[in-house]
């Protein structure tokens, strides 16, 4: 069951965030557009592997 988030683009706006400062912490700096095309390859597998 898919769950249901009332705000799925706030949450996704700290998603981004999160994984933008994860990366700085780790002395990797990426651009927001680069972090956007990980979670929409993230967002993508996790699909495939529910079905």
């Amino acid at each position: 069951m898919k769950p249901i988030h009332k705000n799925t683009h706030a949450l996704r706006q700290q998603i981004l965030k999160s994984a933008v400062a994860s990366f700085k912490i780790e002395g990797i700096k990426i651009s927001a557009d680069t972090a956007i095309k990980a979670l929409k390859k993230i967002e993508a597998k996790m699909a495939k592997s529910s079905q």
